[in-house]
């Protein structure tokens, strides 16, 4: 086993090891029932986008703001992997939802977008490993993975904004710091695309410019007398 496999190995193991804990502790102090199971289902998917939110914004700091966060970026990987590891227990906790509740605890249409983005997860954690990673090219790889990473955090978003003004305080607070991290990843990634488009355009009007100059340049030399 080599040292990258090792390390990787023990962030996954953090990401699924923390989630159980505080699925356990929930269902513990509040029962094995629904209202155990939804807080165990809530606290391992907060517990869970920790990894995927430095996964989702590494790249985009230390574009922005330089080498003091390479650190992180070089750890998108096993962040995303670690993000992938808990989500195990997310799911798991989403089976006994189903199996103890009478009638469908979440609306088909949002079943199958949460799905999507699960599909999404553990597709780019099996592409991350060479083998697998080998069957797309590495632009197909990419597209896939931004597209994959803009979903998962639009589905987080989408869930932390969904009524949070609707129960306590204790739940208005509960809610407010994931809405902050998800509205200032979005907003981060969003700089680094107008960035790289700000770029792209710069290097056009400068390739435009160059070739401006030098058919100026052919036309002034066909134009002059020979001697």
């Amino acid at each position: 086993m080599t040292a990258n496999s090792s390390r990787t190995g023990r962030w996954m193991a953090a990401g699924f090891l923390g989630a159980l804990a505080l699925a356990a502790a929930a269902l513990g102090h509040w029962g094995t029932g629904k209202a155990g199971t939804l807080t165990a289902l809530q606290m391992s998917a907060r517990w869970a986008y920790g990894f995927f939110w430095f996964a989702y914004v590494g790249g985009a700091l230390a574009a922005l703001w330089g080498p003091r966060f390479q650190p992180l970026a070089r750890r998108g990987r096993e962040l995303g992997l670690a993000f992938a590891a808990a989500m195990v227990v997310h799911v798991a906790m989403i089976v006994r939802i189903y199996a103890i509740s009478s009638t469908p605890p979440i609306p088909l249409a949002n079943a199958i977008y949460f799905g999507v983005g699960l599909a999404f997860a553990y597709a780019m954690a099996a592409l991350s490993f060479p083998r697998f990673g080998a069957w797309l090219s590495p632009r197909a790889r990419r597209v896939f993975f931004t597209v994959g990473l803009e979903y998962i955090a639009l589905a987080f978003l989408r869930d932390f904004l969904r009524d949070p003004f609707s129960g306590s305080v204790e739940h208005l607070i509960g809610y407010l710091p994931f809405i902050a991290l998800g509205l200032t990843g979005t907003l981060l990634r969003l700089l680094v695309y107008a960035q790289r488009l700000r770029r792209a355009f710069a290097a056009e009007r400068e390739v435009r410019t160059v070739g401006t100059v030098g058919a100026a340049a052919g036309d002034a030399k066909r134009r002059s007398p020979v001697t």
